[in-house]
């Protein structure tokens, strides 16, 4: 599935060209592998291939519905809190169980949604929207609850956005030196 780029401003173009590298550089790192070895052996710690790839689509997902939220002029950290080393694991953990349950010919389906509609919410992004900040819920504030957040404090969509393709960029990369090390 191809997303149009009619973008309005250099930022959404910009940011759909980078996001567009991110998924498809997501794939092709698993190009070429079969359903056994992307769903059976271990990539990341105890993660598949698959593993990663339903990972990353959670995060987007994630990520998408924070800016929503930020956007409503809200702090999404004040409504859900993924605070602390052992909470992201559990979130991790809990969203790599969900997506595990999804056969690899979904899980490619899932990543064409998840990049159709983060092209949708760029495209719907207005130039000022990019700078709204909000409280996320990985941040201490979201625990802490200052009357007044922070810069620090917050984040913006224009990072949120970001983190979309260096997320997948990352793990990209982590399926790639595996496979370079096992030689596949």
């Amino acid at each position: 599935m191809e997303t149009s780029l009619e973008a309005r401003t250099a930022r959404q173009l910009n940011f759909c060209e980078r996001l567009t590298g991110a998924r498809d550089h997501l794939l092709a790192s698993v190009a070429g592998l079969d359903e056994a070895t992307l769903c059976g052996e271990a990539v990341f710690g105890a993660w598949t291939a698959h593993d990663l790839i339903g990972h990353c689509v959670s995060w987007n997902e994630e990520l998408r519905a924070e800016i929503e939220i930020i956007r409503q002029g809200r702090h999404p950290g004040y409504e859900n809190q993924i605070s602390g080393e052992m909470d992201f694991d559990a979130w991790n953990q809990a969203r790599v169980a969900e997506k595990r349950t999804r056969t690899w010919r979904q899980t490619l389906d899932d990543v064409e949604r998840d990049y159709a509609e983060a092209v949708e919410l760029i495209m719907r992004l207005e130039p000022r929207e990019y700078r709204m900040r909000g409280v996320t819920p990985w941040k201490e504030a979201a625990i802490t609850r200052p009357a007044l957040p922070t810069t620090a404090d917050t984040q913006s969509i224009e990072t949120l956005m970001t983190f979309h393709w260096r997320h997948m960029n990352g793990h990209a990369r982590h399926i790639e030196r595996w496979r370079k090390k096992r030689g596949i």
